[in-house]
């Protein structure tokens, strides 16, 4: 797939969000059609940033540039997958395209991966037009229907808010998650795709042409009537199960209202703190939709977790008086992300109390501490 986008007016950091989703690209088929274009090089200087670098970020677009060379890293060490951003002040008298091709061609990006996979991701300042190409060799990490969604419905989301590192980081995420789905042989499901586009609540099917107009994830008054008709409908449910169920519908509800009794009071005060927006949380359902699961119940306590995919972190539920509620604060505490190895997360409590009323269930597996019964499938890591 190859496309080349202008996006005019509005923050520039939506460019960037599309540089993400970005340039997958093959260098031997690149090299075969070279001769369509211009025959001019890439600076040498260029050349010795990548040999350095992920980034060359000469436009002044992302923060934290540090912390995305070590997940890049370690990405590449873990999928063999080459991710590269080159974000330049203005391309003068070439075509974006060109400069893409010379670009992949001359510092020969992904050369050092197994297959030669590569992502350059190239973004130019003046024009605010993003080089956008699907290397050959990994439509089954990036399929067109995966591609088609992220352009369509996350570049103007992700970093339509004032945080561009956060929705930059959220993206890189959802990349790495398909990468590591498909490394298992799990495609894309496009049908969370149309339960999003479909919900009256969230924006869909905005072309990858528009405008910018601000964050679409509504933050609401606690007093407001809204949010007194939310505090109605997300209440403690009779089963972890129902409060699950309860917890994708409040997802897909498009307004974000962290104060609802579904949550614990510790989750609410958690989750108001965040930047929350919409594209995050289509990352979750994207993640979640139609995966098998269990549910381990040990008096007022319970674990979920994922039967059919090693990916997805458990979710912890506590029982209250009203009914049982959703701590995802005890996730965020005994829950580690992990990145480079053969597990994406591995349990890291200590003395709570889950980890007190679940410790039978704790195995060591390579040094990673994961739950028994879930779906505890090693990722195959580069060079294995």
């Amino acid at each position: 797939m190859k496309s080349v986008l202008r996006i005019t007016g509005a923050s520039f950091g939506i460019i960037a969000v599309v540089a993400v989703v970005a340039v997958l690209v093959n260098y031997n088929a690149v090299k075969r059609h070279l001769w369509i274009f211009a025959k001019q090089s890439v600076p040498h200087e260029y050349t010795d940033r990548f040999m350095r670098n992920h980034i060359i970020d000469d436009a002044g677009v992302i923060t934290e540039r540090e912390k995305f060379e070590h997940y890049l890293g370690w990405i590449f060490e873990e999928s063999d997958v080459d991710i590269r951003f080159m974000f330049v002040p203005s391309i003068k008298d070439q075509t974006i395209e060109d400069l893409a091709v010379q670009t992949v061609d001359d510092l020969r990006i992904g050369g050092d991966s197994k297959d030669e996979r590569g992502v350059l991701l190239l973004y130019d300042l003046e024009s605010q037009q993003v080089r956008i190409e699907v290397g050959y060799g990994l439509e089954a990490y990036f399929t067109d229907a995966f591609v088609s969604y992220l352009i369509d419905d996350h570049v103007n989301v992700f970093f339509a808010s004032d945080n561009m590192s956060l929705g930059l980081r959220f993206l890189i995420r959802m990349l790495h998650f398909n990468i590591r789905e498909a490394i298992l042989g799990h495609e894309f499901d496009p049908r969370v795709v149309e339960i999003i586009r479909n919900s009256p609540h969230l924006s869909g099917g905005a072309g990858s042409t528009d405008r910018i107009d601000g964050p679409r994830m509504t933050r609401i008054d606690t007093s407001s009537d809204l949010a007194i008709q939310m505090k109605n409908v997300f209440l403690p449910q009779q089963t972890p199960d129902e409060a699950y169920e309860m917890y994708l519908r409040w997802l897909m509800n498009g307004v974000f209202m962290p104060r609802v009794d579904l949550f614990t009071t510790h989750t609410q005060g958690m989750l108001a703190g965040f930047p929350i927006s919409t594209a995050y949380f289509h990352y979750i359902l994207i993640r979640e939709y139609g995966k098998e699961y269990h549910f381990d119940i040990r008096g007022d306590l319970a674990i979920q977790y994922f039967t059919n995919d090693p990916l997805i972190c458990p979710h912890f539920f506590i029982k209250s008086e009203h009914g049982w509620q959703m701590d995802m604060r005890a996730e965020v505490n005994n829950i580690r992300r992990r990145v480079g190895g053969v597990y994406a997360w591995d349990y890291g409590g200590q003395e709570d109390i889950y980890t007190r009323a679940f410790k039978d269930q704790l195995i060591n597996i390579k040094g990673y501490i994961r739950l028994r019964g879930c779906d505890n499938r090693m990722l195959p890591v580069r060079g294995s």
